[in-house]
């Protein structure tokens, strides 16, 4: 209850936890029961005191709508490379629900079990069996599971790196997830990667070995290759393929 009879407008909007502008502009529009002595807006403490119970009862509402809607089952995740899981965050917006998450750095790891205290964590994927992956989920087989996502180490592909490619023990993981993915074989499988993987080839020649008076790249030296190496794979596991390339800053990140 509110003691006064008469606020003003900075205490109606604390309440109201509306900005200061808007309930000027709500008490111009009739909105709120106030008066103007001045160019200072007094605005009766009952009317507002209504708009509180009215935004209370809608509160509630859209509460009990949101859990009535939320689905019983939802679509089960498991999540490896996780970091932070910034990428698991995207998914269970979608409705997904994350059973499993993977990952080897010590703060990304404090961060999952601070966030997600009640989760299955695993430590590095290579350590581990379909078999164990599935029952540390919680689940009897990978018919359970919908939706397997991850974004593997980088550095083998990345322009940035020396491109070593599958070649790297970092790209090797990448074939472990693979494995993984296909063997328990979900519905759906998220591959998250730089934009080098596009061109990385499946061997890499330094490039003063290439050139003018040198040998010809070979087939597997060719930009490209891991990419659809990756695809083969996949395909010839009776999944369709298909890929993009995004840039974050088209999807709000500075």
């Amino acid at each position: 209850m509110i003691m006064n009879d008469i606020i003003t407008v900075t205490e109606a909007a604390q309440l109201l936890e509306l900005t200061p502008q808007r309930v000027r502009t709500m008490c111009k529009q009739g909105s709120i029961d106030a008066y103007q002595s001045g160019r200072t807006w007094l605005i009766k403490s009952s009317s507002v005191e209504k708009l509180m119970l009215v935004n209370s009862l809608s509160d509630a509402q859209n509460s009990y709508s949101m859990l009535a809607s939320e689905p019983k089952n939802k679509p089960k995740a498991l999540s490896f490379f996780s970091g932070a899981m910034g990428l698991d965050l995207g998914i269970e917006q979608a409705g997904f629900e994350t059973l499993l998450a993977s990952e080897i750095d010590k703060a990304a790891r404090d961060t999952i079990l601070s966030n997600r205290p009640n989760m299955a964590l695993i430590g590095d994927i290579r350590d581990y069996t379909t078999e164990d992956i599935l029952k540390l989920a919680g689940v009897s087989s990978g018919n359970e599971i919908d939706l397997i996502m991850g974004g593997p180490p980088c550095q083998a592909f990345s322009t940035a790196g020396k491109r070593l490619g599958l070649e790297d023990e970092r790209g090797n993981v990448f074939i472990k997830y693979l494995d993984v993915a296909l063997d328990i074989r979900p519905k759906y499988i998220v591959i998250e990667n730089v934009r080098g993987l596009l061109s990385a080839p499946m061997k890499h020649r330094p490039h003063n070995e290439r050139g003018e008076g040198l040998p010809p790249l070979k087939s597997e030296e060719q930009p490209g290759g891991v990419l659809h190496y990756i695809i083969r794979i996949i395909k010839s596991a009776g999944y369709s393929v298909s890929f993009n390339l995004y840039n974050s800053a088209n999807f709000g990140v500075p």
